[in-house]
């Protein structure tokens, strides 16, 4: 007989009963509530917790020179990683990363283990894998190794145009040069994907939300057998001349575009650690004071404005002026002088002549128009302007000072610049480092379409083409019998100026025996196709003696890769003389070319002629400079009133383009 159930545990059998249907209840409705009234809210969530949103980078474009040649490109890479937690074996580990990787077993073991008691879920063993390293590994199908894709710049012609292309961070962004100049076109656009992951956070499908776009390819002007040929002999120069530094370009003066572009010291963008005194691109961003190369942009200011003329003869007070109260000195004892002669001799006091018949406001207007006080527009950081002051800030001798390079601090780019306008033609034109932009797209780089083309900016008339050929004459002069002799190229007609500015140290607030030691030409002269600039900072000597000379070597390189037909007859024996073009009445030609000797201990060479000296006795200063104008013949007077003497005595043979020196008296 089965015993009566109690009243009581009846009762809470009953309440337990109800509890457990409300119980039941209410999981049925969270359940409810969860999986269908916020069912998006909770797998929005869930989706979060499985899937994260990664980064795709966007491959760099590449940056060429002018022919196709690579000079800086991204490849892609390796890196292993391990997970420490979930190493099986810490020594086992070790040794086998350490025997694949070339690394140090014992340091190693000594890292994994650190970081296995540290907890780390993460820790990069080794970067930029081989194909090699890479294959080994992958091969071993080990779970706790793991492999991250990306890429690294590299520059596979190393320190060649480091300064043009700079380079990239840490962050594949550039950080000098080209490659920060056109960031943008290079970087391209990231894209990005979604990643399913597990509870380690180890993905396991993924799919692409935002497709990468790559990064355009830039194409320079540089030709990089040019910049190998100036890297190398700028380098040399400074070295063999003790020099601190050294800058220098080669561009083409028609167009602008710069073929080549050189710094020294330099270094080499593939080092991750680099000085930024080693980084500075010293022909953009560190101007100087010209110094004489100045002189070639005074005079050609006043012949433009019809204050002188090549045959204007202008006293040099015997090598001294003093210029409102200030005592300046010229590099020899000169009387008068033309203004050819100014410029083939480099006359301070010549020059300060021209700059004065030209006047203040003139002159200040011309240096602005050659380019100077103005950032050229290369697409590299940092350019500087350089520093032309105002009229209001001259005093009274600044005109003296600037008339032969001084006061002002330009940059080789703007020197490039303005004697470009001499070369050709007469117009301002911008230099250029980019030829082009294109998508990359093809693997035929001269089927590339082109994307993007830098603006081309009109150009400013500076020189009228009269006051173009004259200056280029008298360049020429420069070098056939002035200060410029060692630029002189075989087969080439050159032009140029040289140039010496003493370097002043803030410091002591006194002049250096050191020089900034340039020159600046082109050939060759009737068709200037290469215009270059050098320039030895620091040098003992001066322009002529050790700048003059790489710019023939230079010069001579490109012309040769560029393939330039010659000019002049390839003959050692043989000198050019005037450009057969140039034919005006202040500088006649000889009817034909005469052979050529060296004078013996002298680096001067003469021409043989058959031309007899005129006879100047008894003339006035004016009157000999207009006979002699006719005849072409150049004088070297002293004194004043009538012609006493002369050497050579008249009647005697006479080489064209050698001096006839005049003695005048009461």
């Amino acid at each position: 007989m089965v015993s009566p159930i109690h009243p009581a545990v009846e009762r809470r059998a009953r309440w337990l009963l109800r509890l457990l249907i409300l119980w039941g209840l209410a999981v049925v409705a969270k359940l409810f509530y969860i999986q269908i009234v916020r069912h998006d809210h909770y797998a929005d969530l869930a989706e979060q917790q499985q899937t994260r949103l990664v980064e795709i980078p966007a491959h760099r474009g590449t940056i060429y020179d002018r022919n196709g040649h690579i000079l800086a490109i991204s490849v892609p890479v390796e890196t292993v990683i391990v997970n420490p937690a979930q190493l099986p074996n810490v020594e086992i580990a070790a040794s086998i990363l350490s025997e694949i990787l070339g690394l140090n077993k014992k340091e190693l073991l000594v890292t994994l283990t650190q970081k296995v008691e540290e907890k780390r879920g993460y820790y990069k063993v080794a970067d930029q894998l081989t194909q090699d390293q890479a294959k080994s590994l992958k091969s071993l199908k080990l779970g706790w190794i793991q492999f991250e894709s990306s890429t690294i710049r590299v520059y596979p012609n190393d320190q060649l145009a480091a300064h043009v292309l700079g380079g990239v961070d840490f962050e594949k962004h550039g950080n000098g040069g080209i490659e920060q100049g056109h960031d943008d076109e290079l970087s391209g656009r990231p894209g990005f994907a979604s990643m399913v992951t597990d509870v380690r956070q180890h993905g396991f499908e993924s799919h692409i939300e935002v497709e990468p776009i790559p990064g355009n390819d830039v194409t320079l002007t540089i030709d990089y057998r040019v910049q190998y040929e100036l890297e190398k002999l700028l380098a040399e120069a400074v070295v063999d001349n003790s020099c601190w530094t050294g800058r220098a370009l080669v561009m083409d003066p028609h167009t602008g575009e710069i073929l080549a572009m050189a710094s020294y010291p330099t270094y080499n963008p593939n080092d991750r650690v680099v000085s930024m005194e080693a980084r500075q691109n010293l022909t953009v961003q560190s101007p100087i004071e010209p110094g004489s190369v100045f002189k070639v942009f005074t005079i050609a200011g006043a012949i433009q404005d019809g204050k002188v003329k090549p045959t204007t003869s202008y006293h040099c007070g015997n090598g001294k002026l003093n210029l409102f109260g200030r005592i300046i000195h010229d590099h020899d004892s000169y009387g008068y002088l033309t203004v050819e002669d100014i410029l083939a001799h480099s006359s301070n006091i010549g020059a300060i002549h021209v700059a004065q018949e030209l006047g203040e406001k003139k002159f200040f207007d011309y240096i602005k128009l050659f380019g100077f006080g103005s950032r050229t527009g290369l697409p590299l950081p940092g350019e500087s302007s350089g520093r032309v002051l105002r009229l209001s800030k001259w005093t009274k001798s600044s005109i003296g000072s600037v008339a032969m390079g001084h006061e002002l601090m330009v940059t080789t780019a703007q020197l490039g610049q303005a004697v470009s306008v001499i070369a050709n033609g007469g117009k301002l034109t911008r230099p250029k480092l980019v030829r082009r932009i294109s998508p990359a797209n093809s693997d035929n780089y001269q089927l590339r379409p082109t994307s993007y083309q830098p603006v081309i900016e009109e150009s400013r008339q500076v020189l009228s083409p009269d006051t173009v050929v004259q200056m280029r004459k008298m360049m020429e002069h420069v070098v056939l019998a002035g200060t410029g002799t060692s630029a002189k190229i075989r087969g080439f007609s050159v032009g140029g100026k040289t140039g010496s500015a003493q370097i002043y140290d803030p410091k002591t607030k006194q002049y250096l025996h050191k020089y900034h030691a340039s020159f600046m030409g082109f050939t060759p002269v009737n068709d200037p196709k290469l215009v270059t600039v050098i320039t030895l900072n620091g040098s003992t000597k001066y322009g002529g003696a050790v700048s003059a000379p790489v710019f023939s070597k230079v010069t001579n390189s490109a012309l040769r890769i560029l393939n330039i037909p010659k000019d002049l007859p390839d003959d050692p024996k043989s000198e050019p003389l005037l450009a057969a073009s140039v034919n005006d009445a202040a500088f006649p030609l000889l009817s034909e070319e005469k052979p050529v000797e060296e004078v013996e201990n002298s680096n001067i060479e003469v021409t043989k002629s058959s031309l007899v000296t005129p006879n100047y006795m008894g003339m006035t200063l004016r009157g000999v400079l207009e006979a002699a104008s006719k005849n072409g013949f150049r004088i070297d007077p002293s004194g004043s009133g009538l012609v006493r003497s002369q050497i050579p005595a008249p009647g005697e043979p006479v080489a064209y383009g050698q001096k006839i020196k005049l003695r005048f008296g009461r």
